[in-house]
């Protein structure tokens, strides 16, 4: 019986969460300056069960402006498990990470004590550089770094895009291709 109630009040508050984060994403995008920067966190998981850690993924990638990418094992015996979150209005990883451990907690309330020093495990309130990244600040679209090529990130030339590429095996494909459009 606890757990049925636990899971509805926990339903209700996801609920509540989905229909806030929405309406704050959808007024964000009317803004000419929104305040949208994405950023990939790395969050250390306090929920050790597949059934939690289901729960808890799938919550965060239904939350609007958030998105769950994976889970990375633990480097070393007693570390936790990381989850990989990606979320559109990152300009504050660290009230990101304490909204991620406010809904772990929602959903397992018995990990309140666990902290393992990041926002909202506990009394930390800076976030070390090691647990967040901005995607298009590091690489950008089509694997290219904007600070390199001093430009907006606008899509490579096909020549350009061999040498920068991720997928070395599609590109031979790809670039062949490419190649016959840009000598026409």
């Amino acid at each position: 019986m606890k757990t049925a109630v636990h899971s509805l009040v926990y339903a209700l508050w996801l609920i509540k969460e989905i229909f806030v984060a929405g309406f704050s994403l959808a007024a964000e995008s009317f803004k000419p300056q929104n305040n949208y920067r994405p950023v990939v966190v790395r969050y250390p998981l306090r929920v050790t069960s597949a059934w939690e850690i289901f729960w808890f993924t799938s919550s965060i990638t239904a939350t609007p402006g958030t998105l769950s990418l994976g889970l990375r094992e633990p480097i070393a015996e007693g570390l936790p498990r990381i989850v990989l979150v990606q979320a559109v209005m990152g300009d504050d990883p660290a009230s990101i990470m304490e909204d991620l451990a406010h809904m772990e907690e929602h959903l397992a309330p018995r990990v309140k004590d666990i902290d393992y020093g990041v926002p909202g495990q506990g009394p930390t309130k800076e976030l070390a550089s090691t647990f967040y990244e901005y995607p298009l600040d590091t690489l950008g679209r089509h694997m290219r770094a904007p600070d390199i090529a001093k430009a907006d990130d606008t899509p490579l030339a096909a020549h350009d895009v061999e040498k920068h590429s991720a997928w070395p095996l599609r590109q031979v494909a790809q670039n062949k291709d490419a190649r016959k459009d840009d000598k026409k």
